[in-house]
């Protein structure tokens, strides 16, 4: 159990980590001109609307952290076997499935423009958390069977 307590910490202190982030970003974005703006984003998918895609994705991303930060929450609180974590885990892999597919889907649309290496990394790295997602979905089915079982176990005794 300690080191759920510890996982779960460490995914508060990251959530928290990404949440002032944005801000950051954003702020540092504005003291640009449009000139620049334009010149960055200009052989990028969606022009000037990318740093917003970014940002969508971003948000995405903390609420699939945030799920998973919840389920293990539960997990303190409740014990292994609940109905809250299963939720909260299925919830969290179909956000990261979401956020990779979305991703590679980009990075395949984006290949003109970047070296070969880095469209092979980046594509690895959104399958991997493609892999995430289909583990804790898997995973969410274990922890609802499990609830089921020792419900039924219970209800034996």
């Amino acid at each position: 159990m300690r080191k759920i307590i510890i996982l779960n910490w460490v995914l508060k202190i990251f959530i928290g980590i990404l949440i002032l982030a944005i801000p950051i970003d954003q702020c540092l974005r504005y003291k640009m001109s449009s000139e620049e703006i334009t010149l960055i984003y200009k052989e990028s998918i969606f022009g000037n609307f990318s740093p917003y895609i970014m940002l969508l994705r971003i948000v995405i991303l903390i609420l699939a952290i945030l799920n998973i930060q919840k389920g293990l929450q539960a997990f303190i609180k409740e014990g292994l076997f609940n109905f809250k974590s299963s939720e909260r885990f299925k919830r969290s892999g179909y956000l990261l499935l979401l956020i990779s597919v979305f991703g590679i889907i980009i990075r395949l649309l984006n290949m003109n423009h970047s070296p070969e290496d880095q469209i092979l990394s980046d594509i690895i790295m959104y399958l991997l958390l493609l892999t995430i997602g289909i583990g804790l979905l898997a995973f969410s089915d274990v922890i609802k069977k499990g609830n089921i079982i020792e419900t039924e176990n219970n209800l034996t005794i």
